[in-house]
């Protein structure tokens, strides 16, 4: 119990993601769909269009619910529909010194699977929550009869 404490109370810049992927927002969806299959990433930080725009990103959810299945009436297809069109925007964001309690908490507050860690304006890396699974899946198995 003591290590998923600790675990707890890491700064994310311990658990996330610092090699992750971005694409541009001109960029069609198929395009991010190849992007995200190549880097086995089920999502991609949209890069600002201009020093007065902020990032995006987009997602696998995006892309099934803006793009294949988006309703009755609308009607897009992943070539000629830019990554710019179904993105989030703006991101959540949140610095590499937040403990992961309070990035979990977050994510759960407003309904998302992954957090922007943002320094200085600089995207430095990517927490998701299958992140914080794995770090868990790899503590130590807890004993009841270990004296303490």
């Amino acid at each position: 119990m003591d290590q998923l404490v600790k675990l707890r109370t890491l700064p994310v810049s311990a658990l996330m993601q610092k090699d992750f992927q971005t694409i541009k927002g001109s960029c069609t969806v198929a395009e991010a769909l190849q992007l995200m299959k190549s880097s086995n990433e089920s999502g991609l930080i949209v890069e600002p269009r201009n020093e007065d725009d902020c990032y995006g990103i987009v997602t696998e959810k995006d892309i099934l619910e803006k793009v294949i299945d988006p309703g009755e009436d609308v009607h897009r297809d992943p070539w000629n529909t830019p990554v710019f069109q179904i993105m989030s925007k703006p991101i959540i964001s949140i610095n590499p010194g937040l403990r992961v309690k309070y990035a979990l908490r977050l994510m759960k507050r407003t309904n998302v699977r992954r957090l922007t860690v943002m320094e200085s304006n600089t995207v430095v890396g990517v927490l998701n929550m299958t992140d914080v699974l794995h770090a868990v899946e790899e503590l130590p198995a807890h004993d009841d009869n270990v004296a303490l």
